[in-house]
């Protein structure tokens, strides 16, 4: 693989000591993906997919996205002289239009409704006009494989397995790609158990947490007259998963945890990391600390813990 076609990361995993002793949550560790080229995790998997739409032939790709996942396909397509359309909900709040339409050179297509509608539009176009469908959920293989890497990472930088790492969720993407990752350590015998996974999203709706909280042997839909979408929340609202599914039976093989987090919650912690760690993550990025200390605290688990700040 080229280089200008890797997976990104090595992002810093912070041993969040004065941050742990402020929460009372000793072995806490951040895995902060704000470092990434355009500030999100995103990028991982956005480059993987450029890399197969290039390798495949095509000279378009295209998303549905709240502005982190479409700003980044646009980087890397503009890196990679390849022409990309970015499917966005005309009532989100997103600060990353300008960049994605001015900066990378990407086509904006404004969409009425959900994310799931852009999601839809972008997917419909994809098979008219014979471009590349960079969407979660369409090629599961490539997402799962571009943030496997961040479990690669941890075990590089402190040599076992964390007894839980916590994911903010949204389509439950990055949260399956990092238990597959630690699901292949295991069975190459590097570790001797994989982490209990930690799904934390927006109690403004998400089908992987609501369906485990009621204990379903299966991933279903979240209400959509039930989604309450906010400008603090957005990025994590879904009614549908597109990788649900596999979020959700990494959630039941590694006997993990589902947490869902107010607005309130993802502003405070927001400010809290700022203040113990010196970095500023974006409010929905620090839903995965949230769940951490309900998690945690709540069963006093002890042992090393890590929180994905996703951007």
């Amino acid at each position: 693989m080229q280089e200008r076609y890797r997976v990104l990361g090595n992002t810093p995993l912070i041993r969040a000591e004065k941050l742990g002793k402020f929460l009372n949550i000793e072995g806490l560790y951040i895995k902060y993906e704000g470092s990434n080229p355009t500030g999100t995790q995103k990028d991982r998997a956005a480059s993987v997919h450029i890399l197969a739409a290039i390798s495949a032939g095509y000279d378009t790709i295209v998303v549905g996205s709240c502005g982190n996942y479409g700003a980044s396909i646009a980087y890397y397509a503009h890196l990679n002289h390849l022409k990309s359309r970015i499917y966005i909900p005309k009532e989100f709040h997103s600060q990353r239009l300008e960049e994605i339409e001015k900066n990378y050179g990407a086509t904006l297509v404004l969409v009425e409704g959900k994310y799931e509608d852009s999601v839809e539009a972008s997917k419909r176009d994809a098979i008219a006009n014979s471009w590349f469908d960079g969407n979660a959920g369409a090629h599961p293989e490539l997402g799962l494989e571009a943030y496997s890497k961040i479990s690669s990472e941890i075990h590089d930088s402190i040599g076992e397995a964390p007894v839980t790492v916590s994911v903010p969720v949204g389509n439950g993407t990055t949260l399956a790609g990092i238990y597959y990752g630690f699901a292949n350590q295991r069975k190459r015998g590097e570790i001797k158990k994989v982490p209990r996974m930690i799904a934390a999203s927006t109690e403004g709706g998400n089908p992987v947490v609501e369906s485990f909280k009621k204990g379903l042997k299966e991933i279903t839909d979240f209400p959509v007259e039930k989604i309450r979408e906010t400008e603090i929340n957005e990025a994590l609202v879904n009614y549908h998963s597109y990788d649900g599914d596999l979020a959700y039976k990494a959630l039941l093989e590694s006997e993990g945890y589902a947490e869902y987090v107010t607005d309130e919650d993802l502003i405070s912690y927001k400010d809290i990391v700022r203040e113990y760690e010196g970095i500023d993550p974006l409010p929905p990025a620090v839903a995965s600390l949230a769940a951490t200390v309900r998690v945690v605290g709540k069963d006093r688990i002890s042992g090393i813990h890590v929180a994905i700040l996703t951007g």
